[in-house]
């Protein structure tokens, strides 16, 4: 009799094709990471394994009719079979333990291994006296092994077929084929549906031992709490997962494209001459070290610092470096590594990505029009999922197919954010771990590290250095302002020596910031700019909550009434699309000599080729106000610009609050105050050294502990936490991005445009009830549809607008009432601390 594993309109799919298929997927993204040897039986085994319970007549019967109770579910028993396997095969018990969670949990989020295990005494025993969902996941489970035992003929024929099948498949690329493929699969059968419960009760003996050496006292190795079985499991979880959902929506992989190791210094050789300034200058020495020792680097080196002020080059030496390494290191693999290029926020990400566009289209002669992303690709959550091949420039793949290969990190160059890499790296969700296997050997590059919150650096740097270790990774930390991670001489500084990096921040003079930490309020900042502003300079005005920078725009936008410069406000109070178009514009303005005024968040602070003549900048943590430093004078087009740092507070005549604390908490803003009231005049060349004693300060006074419970949980294997314990943590607990409470995203309907794709969406999604249709559909609006959402407190909404949309709408008759064209969303007399 056949067995299916999925169905498509009318259309059945064999279970063992599918088998075979995933185990040959999953073992072949193995072989391509450095521990292939270790991990390469388990992929395989995973792959065979996962969807082992459909074949109980409770899922074919589902598969048919669409009607099925809780015996339909096959992950579990799947999870068993697998590590029954590996078992009989030898693998070692930690792998055991994790090719049953990696897929059991297959379709879903990693959980506590705790919410499955069951210790022999529970399983022999009395199941009546156990917790309901432990009793009725064995309940399901008997009686799934029951109707295998009464089809177990059929199913071990379906089995070798599909073991037999992934041995050619296997054969065919080249990669190891094992004689147990070929063994007696209807023997194993038999036994394992005899002795489940022994295979159950092993997986418990397993885990609690690991747990006890995973523990404070016996996690310790040389370098700190030991993540390598953390690493396997996510390796084989993300081999299968992405192999499934590949294979399973029988969507073409996109293949392996070659870059020359020299593209960069193409591109550089048609954009550039010589150097004629002393920006110019510095771009150029910065350039011509990094290669010079990247060159020299022993392959051996997994970390590496790149260190150098702004504007003088980062992004395109750092790429450099990348692609050198990249060769390096595929003449000793076979296969280059890919190059993963994270940054922290959407729109430099964006930047850089044209960068990288603009560096292939150059170097490889490619007409207008779009790079294929199996070259270079862009991931974050408001880029288009398209997926365009290369040798057609015109094929491009189906959203969904699409979607599948963008998550994936098929392709050689990736630009995304620290969202995307740290929560694979440190994750526990499905959607993020599909491409864990590709971090296997790469190249990364973390630029603006300096803006991971201060409490996760040891998470982060311990991470990091154990990914080295268990990934092979190759890790390059690029920022003006980096903060003292790793010991002295582990990372290998790209930029020079350290009189070197010292002399090329000492070698800029583009601008003086002077400090003035007396407190005031907007109201006295703004009355002060206004005294002090010069009709021919640019300024940037950087404030830290919204409610202030919509203050001092407005007192700005009414002292002039029209007659001043170009004013313009800038802040996630207003929708993205309006953000974007306001940049162009700003950028086009300068770009003209003018000298318009921007009063903004923060926003602007880093990455933003944004250059004006002066800065205004409310009190921050130092590398923040360094960072946004970098937007005056930032091509040295005047022989000195002026970065004026106030000191904001609310005005609560009790508290006089410093409005930094609402945004980035005590222990930032008391150590930035103490540090610029002690210098309160500085030059460029003295930013490095003073941003380093923050870094310094602030280490010291934040505590370590919530990293160390990550590492902790991350170690023992505890994805989410488990009872109301709120101490012990759980992988779940990490959040780069802190959601803020009772804060609800809304679609503001600012204009015709956004009127139509709101209908679109409406009439598309909203409307749709087949859940697979209405997915597509939104993917094709995701992007015009997030760049009208805007994220506001709750509180301002109830019971204000009109219908029960999801997400709430403010349509265009209703806009003049709770937006204003200029400052965005009318916040009313609300205090928020809403940044970025």
């Amino acid at each position: 009799m056949p067995f299916y594993a999925h169905r498509f309109e009318r259309r059945y799919y064999l279970l063992s094709a599918h088998l075979a298929g995933v185990a040959v997927g999953a073992a072949g993204r193995v072989a391509e990471l450095p521990k292939k040897e270790e991990l390469f039986p388990a992929a395989l085994v995973a792959g065979l394994a996962h969807d082992f319970g459909k074949y109980s007549g409770y899922f074919q019967e589902y598969l048919r009719t669409g009607r099925g109770g809780p015996e339909k579910q096959h992950a579990l028993l799947s999870g068993l079979w697998a590590a029954y396997l590996a078992q009989r095969l030898a693998l070692p018990p930690e792998q055991q333990l994790s090719l049953f969670l990696a897929v059991a949990r297959h379709h879903q989020d990693l959980i506590d291994p705790e919410e499955y295990l069951v210790p022999r005494r529970d399983l022999v025993g009395d199941w009546a006296e156990l917790d309901f969902n432990t009793r009725e996941r064995l309940r399901v489970t008997a009686a799934q092994v029951a109707d295998l035992q009464s089809r177990a003929g059929a199913v071990a024929v379906s089995l070798r077929t599909a073991a037999r099948r992934a041995a050619g498949l296997l054969a065919s690329r080249g990669l190891p084929v094992y004689a147990w493929l070929r063994g007696d699969w209807a023997g194993t059968l038999a036994e394992f549906l005899d002795n489940w419960k022994d295979a159950y009760a092993a997986l418990y003996s397993i885990w609690r031992r690991h747990k006890r050496e995973a523990g404070p006292a016996g996690s310790r190795h040389a370098g700190g709490t030991d993540l390598s079985v953390y690493f396997d499991l996510l390796t084989l979880f993300s081999a299968l997962i992405d192999a499934d959902k590949i294979h399973a929506a029988r969507v073409g992989e996109a293949g392996r494209m070659p870059i020359p190791r020299d593209a960069i210094e193409r591109y550089r050789a048609t954009r550039y001459g010589r150097p004629c300034t002393a920006i110019d200058a510095l771009r150029e020495g910065l350039y011509r070290r990094v290669m010079e020792r990247i060159r020299r680097a022993p392959l051996e080196q997994k970390l590496f610092t790149l260190t150098a002020p702004t504007g003088a080059g980062k992004t395109l030496a750092g790429l450099a470096a990348a692609f050198c390494l990249r060769e390096r290191l595929a003449e000793r693999r076979d296969i280059p590594p890919r190059i993963i290029y994270a940054l922290p926020f959407t729109s430099i990400v964006d930047q850089t990505f044209a960068v990288g566009e603009e560096v292939l289209r150059v170097a490889l002669s490619i007409p207008e029009g779009h790079i294929p992303n199996s070259w270079l690709l862009k991931h974050h959550h408001l880029a288009e999922p398209t997926y365009r091949e290369a040798g057609n420039r015109e094929a491009e793949r189906s959203v969904n197919e699409a979607l599948l290969l963008i998550e994936s990190w098929q392709s050689e160059v990736v630009v995304t954010t620290f969202v995307q890499l740290f929560c694979t790296l440190v994750g526990f969700e499905n959607r993020m771990l599909k491409k864990f296997h590709r971090l296997g050997g790469a190249v990364v590059i973390l630029d603006e590290v300096q803006n991971i919150p201060v409490e996760y650096w040891p998470l982060v740097e311990e991470s990091l250095r154990q990914a080295c270790a268990h990934l092979d990774l190759r890790v390059v930390l690029m920022t003006a302002t980096r903060p003292e991670w790793f010991s002295p001489g582990e990372a290998l500084e790209l930029a020079g020596d350290a009189e070197t990096v010292r002399r090329q921040f000492a070698a800029l003079n583009r601008v003086r910031l002077t400090a003035d930490t007396t407190p005031r309020t907007v109201e006295e900042a703004a009355a002060a700019f206004l005294d002090q502003y010069n009709e021919g300079r640019s300024y940037l005005v950087v404030l830290n909550t919204i409610k202030s920078s919509i203050a001092f725009y407005s007192i700005l936008r009414d002292a002039w009434r029209g007659h001043g410069p170009a004013l313009y406000y800038l802040s996630t109070n207003i929708v993205p699309a309006e953000r974007e178009r306001r940049l162009a514009e700003i950028r086009e303005c300068l770009a003209r000599g003018e000298k318009p005024v921007v009063v903004s968040t923060q926003v602007v602070e880093a990455g933003v080729d944004l250059d004006f003549d002066a800065v205004w900048r409310d009190l921050g943590p130092v590398d923040s106000v360094v960072q946004v430093a970098g937007r005056c004078n930032r091509h040295f087009r005047r022989e000195q610009g002026h970065v004026q740092l106030l000191h904001l507070v609310d005005g609560d005549k009790q508290g006089r609050r410093s409005l930094a604390s609402y945004v980035y908490g005590k222990i930032h803003t008391v150590v930035a105050q103490r540090l610029f009231a002690s210098r309160p005049c500085l030059a460029e060349p003295e930013f490095f050294e003073v941003v380093a004693d923050y870094f310094r300060a602030v280490r010291q006074s934040k505590s370590a502990a919530e990293s160390e419970a990550i590492l902790q949980a991350m170690a023992a294997l505890r994805f989410t936490k488990r009872g109301g314990d709120e101490a012990l943590k759980g992988v779940s607990d990490f959040a780069l991005i802190r959601e803020l409470p009772q804060y609800v995203e809304i679609f503001v309907c600012t204009d015709a445009h956004a009127e139509a794709v709101w209908n679109q969406y409406q009439a598309t999604v909203a409307r749709e009830r087949d859940i697979r249709r209405r997915w597509a559909a939104f993917l094709e609006l995701k992007r015009d549809f997030r760049r009208y959402l805007l994220s506001v407190p709750a509180e301002l909404l109830l019971h204000r607008l009109p219908g029960e949309s999801h997400p709430p709408v403010i349509p265009r008759y209703l806009v003049d009432e709770f937006y204003d064209k200029e400052t965005g969303f009318r916040r009313i007399e609300h205090e928020g601390a809403l940044v970025y």
